[in-house]
C-alpha cells in the first residue's frame, strides 16, 4: 500500500468516527440519488469560478458544499485502480471499480450547507461546529488525525476563547485564533496557506515565514489556499428535492461522467464560465508561482516511467526544488508534452484543455447549458445585475432573489493578488506569443474572443 493510500485510510477512519455520531440525523439517512436539481459551474482554472460560486451560493434556493469536491474524490477513489498521474480523467468503464459511491455520498451530504451564516456567536452549536472544523482540518493537514484528542482540544478551546470575547462571529478572526492554538501543537501548520490576506496573517504571525512550496512534501488532499469554514445551517431532506445543489470543481471538467453517475435522478444544468485567454493564462501563471494550488506530486509517475524523470518547466522547475515534481491545477491528458516547455505554454495548455473538455461534453450531452463570460460579471454593477438575472432564469430561480446577493460589491475569493482589471498586460508580450499558437487561437475564437480585439479584454 502506498503512503498516499495509507494516509487516506487513516483520514477516512478519523472522519467516519466523527460522522458516526450523526448517522441517524435525517439528512444522512439519504443519499445523492435523492437530489433532484443540480447546477454545476464548469470552467478552466482561474476563470472566476470561485467568485461566481460564492455569489450564487448566497441564493436562498441553493445549497452547496463548503468548497470543491476534489478532496472527496481523492478520499473515495482507488488510486491503484486507475492512472491518476496520467490525467484527471477516469474512464467511464472504470468508475464502478475505482469509486466508493457510498463514501462519496456520505462525504457530500455531511458537507452541504445553506447560504445563511450564523453571526451571533451564542447561537452556534459549538459541539457540531467543532466536529465540522475537525472534518475540514483532516483534509488540510492529514497528519493531525493521528492525535484526535489534541485536535479537538485546540478547536474547542479556540471556540470557547473566541465566544467569551465576541458576541458577533467573524470567521476570519476566529480562524486566526484557531490557528494560534493549532500552530502551538503542530508547528508545521502554516497560517499563510489559508484564504486570508497575507497582510492580516503576517500581523498575527510576525515570526512565521511565508511559504513557497506545498503544505506537505508528499501530497495534498485539499489544495491550498485552504477554505475557511463558517457556521451555517444544513439543508433538510426536503431540500434535496426542492432546492438546487450548486457545484464547482475545476476537476469536474474532466469528470462529468462521474457527476452524471453520482446524481442519477437529478436534472443537471451546466454553466460554462468563460474568460478571455489572456487574463486566464495570466491567472494560472500567477497560481503556479503562488504558495497554493498544488494538486499532484508526480514523483510516483517519474519513478515508474523510464522516459520522463522530472518536470523541466522553464520559469518554474528551474526556480523551485519542488518544481521538478509538483504540478499545479488540473492535470490534462498529454501534460507530458509540455513538461519541458515555458510556464506560459503550460498555462495556455491547461486553459485550452479544460475548455475543450467542457465543449466536448456539452456537444454530446442533452443537458441544459448556459455560457457566461466572466467579463460581464466584473465589468460593473449594471452589467453584473443583467448577467445574474439571466443566470437565475437559466437556473429556474425567481429573478427577485438577486436582491439576496449583494451584487454592488464583489468579495475577494481565492485570489493570488488583489483584483485588478487588465492585470494580464504586465505579461502582454509572452501571452501574445502563446495566443498566436493555432490551437490556442482557435479555442479563443470558439469562445468568442478574437485576438484582434484583445486590447479590450478585462
Amino acid at each position: 500500500m502506498s503512503e498516499l493510500s495509507r494516509t487516506i485510510t487513516e483520514v477516512n477512519r478519523f472522519r467516519a468516527d466523527i460522522l458516526a455520531r450523526y448517522a441517524e440525523t435525517p439528512l444522512l439517512q439519504h443519499s445523492l440519488s435523492d437530489i433532484k436539481r443540480v447546477v454545476i459551474i464548469n470552467s478552466s482554472s482561474r476563470s472566476g469560478s470561485s467568485l461566481l460560486y460564492s455569489l450564487l451560493a448566497g441564493l436562498p434556493e441553493v445549497y452547496a458544499p463548503t468548497g470543491e469536491a476534489a478532496p472527496f474524490y481523492k478520499l473515495n477513489s482507488d488510486h491503484d485502480g486507475f492512472a491518476p498521474y496520467v490525467s484527471d480523467k477516469i474512464a467511464t468503464g472504470l468508475l464502478d471499480d475505482v469509486m466508493d459511491y457510498a463514501g462519496l455520498s456520505r462525504d457530500f451530504l455531511s458537507d452541504l450547507f445553506l447560504a445563511e451564516t450564523e453571526t451571533v456567536t451564542s447561537r452556534i452549536d459549538a459541539g457540531r461546529y467543532v466536529d465540522d472544523l475537525m472534518l475540514r482540518l483532516s483534509l488540510q493537514w492529514p497528519d493531525v488525525v493521528s492525535e484526535p484528542s489534541k485536535l479537538r482540544e485546540c478547536a474547542a478551546g479556540a471556540f470557547q476563547e473566541y465566544a467569551g470575547r465576541n458576541r458577533t462571529f467573524a470567521v476570519e478572526e476566529f480562524y486566526l485564533c484557531l490557528l494560534e492554538r493549532l500552530t502551538a501543537v503542530w508547528p508545521e501548520i502554516n497560517p499563510f496557506y489559508y484564504d486570508i490576506s497575507t497582510d492580516r496573517v503576517a500581523l498575527r504571525f510576525p515570526y512565521t515565514e511565508v511559504p513557497a512550496g506545498p503544505p506537505d512534501s508528499r501530497f495534498t488532499i485539499e489544495e491550498p489556499p485552504f477554505i475557511l469554514l463558517p457556521p451555517r445551517r444544513r439543508p433538510t431532506p426536503a431540500d434535496l428535492s426542492d432546492k438546487i445543489l450548486l457545484l464547482k470543481s475545476t476537476v469536474d471538467c474532466y469528470r462529468m461522467n462521474l457527476v452524471e453517475r453520482l446524481f442519477p435522478a437529478a436534472e443537471i444544468r451546466i454553466i460554462h464560465l468563460q474568460r478571455n485567454p489572456a487574463a486566464t493564462i495570466n491567472g494560472i501563471y500567477d497560481g503556479w508561482l503562488h504558495r497554493g494550488f498544488f494538486s499532484h506530486n508526480l514523483q510516483p509517475f517519474f519513478e515508474a516511467n523510464g522516459d520522463l524523470k522530472k518536470l523541466r518547466i522553464k520559469g518554474y522547475s528551474d526556480l523551485y526544488p519542488f518544481g521538478r515534481s509538483w504540478w499545479n491545477f488540473d492535470l490534462p491528458e498529454g501534460w507530458q508534452s509540455v513538461a519541458d516547455r515555458e510556464l506560459v505554454e503550460v498555462c495556455a495548455f491547461q486553459w485550452r484543455s479544460a475548455n475543450a473538455e467542457i465543449l466536448r461534453h456539452l456537444d454530446g450531452s442533452r443537458r441544459s447549458s448556459c455560457a457566461v463570460h466572466f467579463e460581464d460579471v466584473i465589468r460593473g454593477a449594471e452589467s453584473r445585475l443583467l448577467e445574474f438575472e439571466r443566470l437565475l432564469d437559466f437556473m429556474g430561480v425567481p429573478s427577485e432573489q438577486c436582491a439576496a446577493l449583494a451584487l454592488d460589491a464583489l468579495p475577494v475569493v481565492q485570489s493570488t493578488l488583489p483584483p485588478q482589471l487588465y492585470r494580464w498586460k504586465r505579461r502582454e508580450d509572452m501571452i501574445t506569443k502563446v495566443l498566436n499558437a493555432p490551437r490556442i487561437r482557435e479555442m479563443a475564437e470558439t469562445l468568442g474572443y478574437r485576438t484582434d480585439t484583445m486590447e479590450g479584454w478585462l
